[in-house]
Formats: structure tokens, sequence, C-alpha cells
């Protein structure tokens, strides 16, 4: 009985190390990793537009960036702000894509340092100009197995990392190309309507100066007569050859 107990109590184990095994094989696999990264990605990317543009809360409550996309929380976007020149949004536009940038480049490097260690712990990540980022590991991206796995776990971890940073760069490159066309479309935007402004206050304002003027003019005309003429263009012109 006793010898019974032992067997049945290590078949148990071996069940629980399987259990808690099998789950960390089935997502050691570049699909399951991949579509974390683009998940997390999406993510940084719908967050970095609604700052940009906006976002409004649609008809079942879900808020959307007003360029697409879902976010956390309603946003004014930087271009959305009013009574500022275009060279005034500059500052913070540069500022928020150099902070997508790094939330970007830091889904490769949190992927990469996911392969080897089971665990979501928070850790310290800090990436070439970026400031320092609290970041949890995917666990989705393990590619840890048995030691005759492992040659080919981490032929897949090495074509996500590549993916990764292709995806990364793509992305980057992208953003910056709609940003030159936003700031190009709001600097002629806001230049217009600045124009339309000033040509608003001028048709108001015209007409009471010009009348205004005018009267001046008149007045001063008026009282030409009584200025001595010392000059020949003030002589008195001779109109005897002239037809009445």
């Amino acid at each position: 009985m006793k010898k019974l107990f032992l067997n049945l109590t290590a078949v148990v184990s071996t069940i629980s190390l399987l259990g808690s095994w099998v789950p960390l094989a089935s997502a050691a696999d570049q699909g399951t990793c991949f579509q974390k990264i683009t998940e997390e990605m999406t993510t940084v990317h719908d967050e970095w537009r609604s700052r940009l543009f906006g976002s409004r809360k649609d008809n079942d409550d879900k808020i959307i960036a007003l360029t697409g996309g879902q976010t956390d929380e309603e946003r004014t976007g930087i271009f959305e702000t009013k009574n500022r020149m275009t060279s005034e949004l500059i500052e913070p536009i540069v500022e928020s894509y150099r902070v997508y940038r790094c939330r970007t480049l830091a889904v490769c490097q949190v992927a990469t340092a996911s392969f080897s260690y089971n665990n979501t712990e928070p850790f310290d990540l800090k990436i070439l100009g970026c400031a320092k980022q609290e970041v949890k590991r995917y666990g989705e991206c393990y590619f840890a197995g048995t030691p005759d796995e492992n040659a080919k776990l981490q032929s897949e971890a090495t074509g996500v990392v590549r993916n990764c940073q292709q995806l990364a760069d793509e992305t980057l490159e992208g953003e910056r190309a709609v940003l030159r066309l936003a700031v190009a479309y709001d600097s002629g935007y806001r230049a217009l309507l600045q124009l339309a402004g000033m040509v608003d206050w001028m048709l108001q304002g015209f007409p009471t100066e010009v009348v205004k003027a005018i009267s001046v003019m008149v007045n001063m005309l008026g009282k030409l007569h009584q200025i001595p003429c010392f000059i020949g263009q003030c002589d008195n012109p001779n109109t005897d050859d002239l037809t009445p």
C-alpha cells in the first residue's frame, strides 16, 4: 500500500509538472508571440494618435481615437489646441513622437527579454535616448523548452526579433510621414484662419477709418486758400484757349 501511495504521488507530481509546462510549450511559437507584439504596438500607436488628434466616446461608450483605433481615455489632441500658431505646437508634437518611438522600440526589447524568463514581474528598461521605463515580460514569448527543442525555439525567437524590428521600423516611418502631412495641413489651415480674421477685421473697421480720413482731408483742402502761395504751381492758369 505504501509503495502504491508513493507511485500515485509520483504520478500526481509528474502530472502537475506537465500541467505547468504544457501551456508554456504551447505558447512558445512565433505566431502567438508575434500576435502579442502586434497587440502591444497597436495599443501604443492608438494612444499616440489620440494624443495628436484627440479621442471621443462613441455610441457604444468605447473611446475611439479620431483617426481610428481604441484607447483608454478621452483626450484633447495637440492639433485641437486653439488660439495657437503651428510653430507653438512643434515642441509638444516632437516630445510626443519621442515617447511614441521609445514605447514602440520597447516592445521588441521586452519580447527579447521574455524568451528565457517565465515571469511577468516588472523590470526597468533603458533605451538610448529614452527615459527609463518599467515594463513586464510577455508570457506569450517564453521560448524555453526541453533541451531537444531549444535549438528550434532559439531559431523561432530569432525570427520574432527580426520581424518585430521590421514592424517597428516600418510603423515609425509611416507615422513620421503622417506627422509631416498633419503639420503641413495644420500650418496652412491656421494661416488661412488668421488671414480670414485679419480681412474680417479690416472690412469691419475700414469704412469708419476711411470716412474719418476723407473728412479730415476735405477740411484740410477747404483751408488751403488761406495759405499764401509762393511757387509757380499756385499761379492761376491761362484758360483763354479753352472752349467752355
